[in-house]
């Protein structure tokens, strides 16, 4: 169950969690990631049960990624809450938090991260990092093998070089909108208890931090060189600590995952958000390439690609289509020419 992986390219890392968690007993379940409420079956006779955070920033300097069971986790991070003091140098002791982070269950595995004299440092629970071409890389939980697949099957796409962490962004967000166009479509992650929506975090300059306002697309484009959506949008949004998941054509529809900890944000009655992180795919069907456009949009300059939010559900949404068909352009382009990847800064 669950899928949990981080990255370090050289530099700082980020991590990706899924929100799929799954039960003993069968029951239909309304999943972002599936066109109909349904029973989903996986192999270790589990069922799709609901969504829930798996990444907890417990406090700024604070991470705790976690693969296994919720109930499990949740009593540890409500036992760090009450611990952990507001700041880092605050801590006279360390001994507490390692002593509650090894009650650990036998059936779980969790990562804490924790960002002091100006490094973050990673402790292990049932699990541990390793180095490959360069790069750090952490697994747990039972897509874990799927993340890794995806970073070894074209290691020429993988950059080298990343100190701020933007381009293993990029990565986990390329991994998050792959997984969630092909869920969509074919259902896979399901049968191994993983999916249903994805959230990214990194060490920021203020603390740990959760990638907000990412918009996900998935296009098609014929051999007559038109595009069509093949698959469902979704758009990524915090409040506190709290997500509100909406996806959108088909349907319009929003999911509120709660933290396990921290006060409830009310979102306001109405507000237009703009797209800090545009993420899309493309299937260029004559060749059968994929072709994945990560696009960062820094606030000074707002992308004029955004949604209508009224209290934290989607009622609208906007299109750069001159971006979108500018896209299309290098997807067509490129598609064929063999396995890349390219950065441009503007």
């Amino acid at each position: 169950m669950t899928l949990v992986a981080g990255i370090s390219l050289g530099g700082l890392p980020a991590f990706i969690g899924d929100l799929l968690t799954s039960w003993r007993v069968p029951v239909a379940v309304d999943l972002p990631t599936q066109p109909e409420q349904a029973i989903h079956p996986s192999e270790d006779g589990y069922y799709a049960a609901s969504l829930a955070q798996k990444l907890i920033i417990v406090r700024h300097y604070f991470l705790l990624a976690w693969a296994g069971s919720q109930s499990n986790a949740q009593r540890i991070v409500l036992g760090l809450e009450a611990l952990l003091p507001e700041e880092f140098d605050q801590i006279s002791d360390f001994s507490l938090i390692f002593e509650l982070l090894q009650t650990c269950a036998e059936d779980s595995e969790m990562i804490a991260l924790v960002i002091g004299n100006g490094i973050v440092q990673p402790f292990g629970i049932r699990t541990r990092g390793f180095e490959m071409d360069g790069r750090r890389i952490y697994l747990m939980g039972s897509g874990g093998s799927e993340f890794f697949e995806y970073l070894i099957s074209h290691p020429e796409t993988l950059p080298h070089e990343d100190e701020d962490s933007i381009l293993s962004r990029a990565l986990a967000l390329r991994f998050a909108a792959r997984s969630l166009a092909i869920q969509w479509i074919t259902g896979e992650g399901l049968d191994a208890s993983w999916g249903g929506g994805f959230e990214v975090v990194y060490p920021g300059p203020s603390g740990f931090q959760k990638i907000d306002r990412i918009l996900f697309r998935a296009w098609k484009i014929d051999d007559a060189g038109d595009y069509v959506n093949s698959g469902r949008s979704f758009f990524v949004r915090y409040y506190g600590k709290d997500l509100y998941l909406s996806v959108f054509n088909p349907d319009e529809r929003t999911y509120l995952v709660s933290s396990p900890i921290g006060a409830h944000v009310a979102p306001p009655p109405f507000e237009v958000v703009p797209a800090a992180y545009i993420v899309d795919m493309f299937l260029h069907e004559p060749t059968g390439y994929l072709v994945e456009f990560v696009r960062f949009q820094p606030d000074e300059q707002p992308a004029n690609e955004f949604v209508e939010l009224s209290n934290g559900i989607l009622t609208g949404w906007s299109m750069d289509k001159s971006y979108v068909e500018r896209c299309v352009c290098s997807a067509i382009k490129e598609a064929g020419n063999g396995n890349i990847f390219r950065e441009f800064k503007y």
